[in-house]
């Protein structure tokens, strides 16, 4: 009973996450990218850092000591800022490119972090991890893909899509810091360090935007803007947070990862009911492949412990 419970819980957030896309989407109509990220975080570091105080009061515990702690704090600080690098790509891309492409996109990180873990720490990847990069790239040559009015198949990457892409990639690398960083840092520590330097650095990026002329500064708290703070600065960062860090435990890696990988399909749905987006044609094939590359590598990618 108490594994449906936890299962149940894991889909809840992923159906949370899956919302995001549409409800940043809808957002930034009104206000710049970057900024949206900073408000959101620093809603959530606020949370946060009531949630300690509160907690440090009660049990008379402490903060360890910066200057005694210096390798740990690093390591904190790292994490939150491939988070940054991964919102900020993500969320900048989906201003140039649909939600629910931005889903599957996203998506990718699956396959990506056994191949950085090749690269970078010499992890040698199975059969599949490899089968699953193999049908991810199938699933992005389609997805990029159209038949024009004139009956030619040409390939049609635009700059959001890339975007998202390099988002995955840091995603990837936020994941497997975390599993370093869980190892020697108490979670305080990380739940607070993650959305505060996300939320520093985006408002940086914010105002380097805007004097770039890449993207002006602008924000309209209205019925679109507060209702998407509220629910990824909220329920997103800080109620899933809580959740997942409850119920994981106790369910094997590889079914919470298959939990996760519906992450895009969830986000496809909302996308249809709340902005009215669909796929079609060569992009319908191409989200199918991406979602089948995902599940291989978390079915088959586990077995020697890569994935």
């Amino acid at each position: 009973m108490n594994r449906y419970r936890n299962e149940f819980a894991l889909i809840f957030c992923t159906m949370i996450w899956g919302g995001t896309f549409s409800a940043t989407k809808m957002s930034l109509i009104s206000v710049s990218s970057c900024l949206f990220i900073g408000i959101r975080f620093a809603i959530a570091s606020l949370i946060f850092l009531i949630y300690i105080f509160i907690k440090q009061r009660s049990e008379e515990s402490k903060f360890p000591n910066l200057r005694e702690n210096k390798g740990m704090y690093f390591l904190a600080f790292l994490l939150g800022f491939w988070m940054f690098l991964g919102f900020a790509f993500e969320t900048v891309g989906l201003r140039f490119t649909s939600a629910t492409k931005s889903g599957f996109l996203t998506g990718t990180l699956v396959v990506i972090t056994p191949i950085l873990q090749t690269i970078f720490w010499k992890k040698t990847p199975n059969s599949g991890n490899l089968l699953g990069v193999i049908v991810v790239m199938l699933g992005l040559f389609f997805l990029s893909s159209e038949w024009t009015e004139d009956h030619k198949f040409i390939i049609s990457f635009r700059l959001g899509d890339v975007l998202t892409l390099c988002g995955a990639f840091f995603f990837s690398l936020y994941i497997i810091y975390v599993d370093k960083a869980s190892r020697s840092c108490p979670l305080d520590v990380l739940l607070l360090s993650q959305t505060l330097v996300t939320s520093i650095f985006s408002f940086g990026l914010a105002f380097l935007l805007d004097s770039s002329g890449f993207e002006p500064l602008f924000v309209q708290l209205n019925e679109k803007v507060m209702p998407a703070l509220l629910y990824n600065g909220i329920i997103s960062s800080v109620g899933t947070t809580f959740l997942q860090t409850k119920y994981q435990q106790g369910i094997s890696p590889t079914r919470a990862g298959l939990i996760f990988s519906l992450e895009p399909v969830f986000s496809a749905i909302l996308a249809y009911f709340t902005l009215g987006e669909t796929l079609e044609g060569t992009s319908l094939l191409g989200c199918g492949l991406i979602l089948t590359g995902v599940i291989l590598a978390e079915l088959l990618g586990r077995e020697r412990g890569i994935a």
